[in-house]
């Protein structure tokens, strides 16, 4: 591939403000996918709830986890430009129905200056693919959580961090996703990448392309902290 090209592409790639000709494509993809697969896992559903199957069927928790993450891809390829705290207010839309089924309980703090809620900050929030990628590891830290932690609470909680707090180390925001369910082997998860550990390492790596920093740890009182770090 001549190097022009790669450098025409890596550009292409990164850009911040696709074309206008990307974004319709983007829209066009976000409707079919939509329109198709999306009613398809609905019909299917529709279909087993007819069916004798006991509460908690593992085909059913699938298809359900399928159409939410379907329902996620498209909000994210037609949200471009919006901002960290409009991408996680749509993630929590999407989620409410499934915590609720499950019986989760979510605490929610969310710190935006744009909006002046919470604390008074001059650091803005990420937007395009820098909030994109932080979603990811969001809704990849829920995704884990819903399945294997067997909790009762959930925590999402994303402040800015002051300039004189012993704890910023550089960093402008932090966001952390916290649960008290059993917690896990990190070590374990990683060195398994045939199951979840593939998704654990994804987000660790979502993390370094955007500059962040990635922390998942035990949390106190039990369960697990997912934490994010970037900076503006």
């Amino acid at each position: 591939m001549p190097r022009i090209y790669r450098v025409i592409k890596a550009k292409m790639r990164f850009s911040v403000h696709p074309s206008r000709e990307v974004q319709e494509e983007r829209k066009r993809i976000a409707s079919d996918l939509h329109d198709t697969l999306g009613s398809q896992l609905v019909q299917a559903l529709t279909l087993m709830d007819g069916q004798a199957l006991t509460e908690g069927s593992p085909i059913k928790e699938v298809l359900e986890r399928s159409l939410l993450d379907l329902r996620l891809i498209v909000d994210s390829m037609d949200a471009q430009d919006d901002s960290l705290t409009m991408r996680l207010a749509r993630l929590r839309h999407r989620l409410d129905p499934v915590l609720q089924r499950k019986g989760l309980a979510l605490h929610w703090q969310l710190c935006d200056p744009e909006l002046g809620i919470g604390r008074h900050t001059s650091r803005t929030l990420p937007k395009g693919r820098v909030a994109h990628q932080i979603l990811a590891v969001v809704q990849t830290s829920l995704s884990n959580t819903l399945e294997h932690a067997h909790a009762s609470d959930i925590w999402v909680t994303l402040e800015p961090y002051e300039s004189d707090d012993p704890e910023c180390f550089g960093w402008d925001w932090c966001l952390s996703v916290e649960d008290n369910g059993k917690g896990f082997d990190l070590r374990a998860v990683l060195s398994d990448v045939s199951q979840s550990g593939h998704g654990v390492i994804n987000m660790f790596k979502r993390m370094r392309e955007i500059g962040g920093d990635l922390h998942i740890h035990p949390r106190q009182g039990g369960g697990t902290q997912v934490m994010m770090r970037w900076r503006v």
